[in-house]
């Protein structure tokens, strides 16, 4: 007997939260049931099977704390699945915000065809993209302890307040001794953590140059080093969350949106506002990418050129390193996606 649902497209919009999940199911035309469930990409394979037998299945669902496991779990069984960016849904301007509306608009956008799929990475790149997760989260901590030390040693208007922080600095750190017993215990053991924290940093960066030998991807990380002012735990970084996969950018243009670094304008009437547009990617990748810019400016004539032309014109040094951020950026994706040889003082 055939099912009624034979080659039917069927869209389904999943809410993604940590126990459960609320999910909508309807044709292009039609809603056909929206429903809460237990967070299990289990389950909902069994109610599509019991329910839409041969139907032509379409998931969606927001990139989010879950990651791709769920991505993983359907396009291994063989059904069509994307991830979509959760600031790409389209809004309707209603300012009630449920679960439901959530999965329903989801499930409509999709089956419009209106929402931007995630290029989703390797297992291998993401565990790689951990390892920057870790390495920043040990950098932040890095710098918390660094001025909780400063931060005590003002207080007591100590003689090393002002101090050049290197290994000699932390020795005499430690035989500083205060008044109390009670707080010299617990201000060793601020300078225990950072020397661990100090330690864990370097044995990351010893994991992130291993990186820099993995034979998919050497090439591309040696070719960005090579580039002024771009060391090779940032020269991994870019490769690994920018140019993992061969054509994930199909212009130097598309790149520099993706990581925030496109010219915008609103205008009504008289009025104007100038800002940047895109951002896809994380803002601390934007980040890392303008201090790279601080960097390269500095040994690159024509980047040179370019932030004097925009100061001069804006007045504005941010604005001025931002436009070097995407001229450098226009340059690595040169050099990564069109193999093109880094030269100093090109023009991008």
């Amino acid at each position: 007997m055939k099912s009624s649902f034979e080659n039917k497209d069927i869209y389904v919009g999943i809410d993604v939260h940590k126990k459960r999940w609320v999910v909508t199911i309807r044709t292009y035309d039609l809603e056909l049931k929206t429903f809460s469930m237990t967070a299990s990409a289990e389950e909902l394979e069994r109610f599509l099977k019991d329910n839409y037998k041969d139907a032509l299945i379409h998931i969606v669902y927001e990139c989010c704390f879950s990651g791709f496991w769920i991505y993983d779990y359907f396009h291994q069984k063989g059904y069509n699945i994307i991830v979509t960016p959760t600031n790409r849904i389209y809004r309707d301007g209603s300012i009630v915000k449920t679960d439901k509306i959530d999965s329903r608009k989801l499930a409509f956008q999709h089956s419009r065809g209106l929402l931007r799929e995630v290029k989703v990475p390797t297992e291998k790149i993401r565990e790689y993209r951990s390892i920057f997760r870790i390495y920043d989260k040990e950098k932040m901590r890095e710098g918390q302890i660094l001025r909780q030390i400063r931060c005590i040693l003002e207080v007591k208007n100590h003689s090393l307040k002002w101090e050049k922080w290197n290994k000699e600095f932390i020795e005499r750190l430690k035989r500083i001794k205060f008044q109390e017993k009670i707080f010299n215990r617990k201000f060793g053991q601020l300078i225990k953590e950072y020397e661990y924290v100090r330690e864990q940093i370097r044995d990351t960066e010893k994991r992130i140059k291993d990186i820099g030998e993995d034979k998919e991807l050497q090439e591309k990380i040696k070719r960005i080093e090579k580039i002024n002012g771009i060391g090779i735990v940032s020269a991994v970084r870019l490769v690994v969350y920018l140019f993992d996969m061969k054509g994930r950018f199909e212009t130097g243009e598309k790149l520099a949106h993706y990581v925030g670094l496109t010219p915008g304008e609103h205008s009504s009437g008289e009025e104007i506002i100038r800002s940047r547009t895109g951002l896809v990617g994380n803002k601390q990748l934007r980040s890392i990418i303008i201090q790279l810019a601080w960097v390269a400016v500095r040994k690159d004539g024509s980047l040179l050129n370019k932030f004097e032309r925009v100061y001069r014109k804006s007045g504005s040094k941010q604005k001025a390193i931002v436009a070097v951020a995407r001229k450098l950026m226009m340059k690595v994706y040169a050099i990564t996606e069109k193999e093109e040889e880094y030269e100093i003082n090109k023009a991008a």
